[in-house]
């Protein structure tokens, strides 16, 4: 689905970085977002105050049954304006319990690339049925003033509580330098500090497991 620009070029609000901790544990439960967020915010409480702050789905994880093994290539990784950058690197050496702790190691800052291929694991807009999935990205996109075309792909859950938020993995391709950074600084949909909505840059339209 093509998406055209209706309100001009986009506007990337500040300058967005993303830290990389090295994270040791022995491992997590797969639904974590919720539980990680809250460990996540007892260290650092600001994050409630960056409205557009992001969480990425946790890397370098392997399924063992009910549970997520973390290995020496796991990865936390947060989006934030580079104002907190002295901020985040206070997280180095926190422990968080999920119940089971993980320790945060050393932290890598990774400036955002401007991709015109985007790819995010799990978007949520409010709605489990595609059609009105498509329609609901399609506006926000448009909002946005983003110029590019989408593709949608497999159907995920999030969940937070007794709730669960059903949602979308979704790509953007035929982005510009400018909407590139844009998108991936604003995100689409709800639930950025649980994962949901955060582009990372993929090489192509290839099929990656959307």
């Amino acid at each position: 689905m093509s998406l055209a620009r209706s309100n001009g070029a986009s506007l990337v609000p500040g300058r967005w970085i993303d830290y990389a901790f090295a994270v040791s544990g022995c491992g997590i439960e797969r639904n974590y977002p919720e539980g990680l967020y809250a460990a996540l915010r007892r260290h650092a409480p600001w994050l409630d105050d960056e409205p557009l702050a992001a969480v990425h789905p946790l890397r370098g994880l392997t399924e063992a049954g009910e549970a997520l093994l973390l290995g020496g290539r796991s990865r936390l990784m947060l989006r934030l304006p580079e104002a907190r950058g002295a901020a985040a690197g206070e997280l180095q050496g926190c422990r968080l319990d999920l119940p089971a702790p993980l320790l945060l190691g050393p932290a890598c800052r990774r400036e955002l690339l401007p991709y015109p291929v985007l790819h995010a694991r799990l978007v949520v807009t409010g709605t489990g049925d595609e059609a009105q999935f498509v329609a609901d990205v399609a506006r926000e996109v448009e909002a946005l003033g983003l110029d590019c075309d989408l593709i949608v792909g497999r159907r995920g859950e999030l969940v937070l509580g007794a709730m669960v938020h059903a949602g979308f993995s979704l790509m953007l391709h035929g982005l510009s330098a400018a909407d590139s950074l844009a998108a991936q600084a604003q995100g689409v949909g709800s639930h950025r500090k649980f994962g949901c909505g955060v582009f990372v840059p993929h090489r192509s339209v290839a099929p990656v497991g959307l």
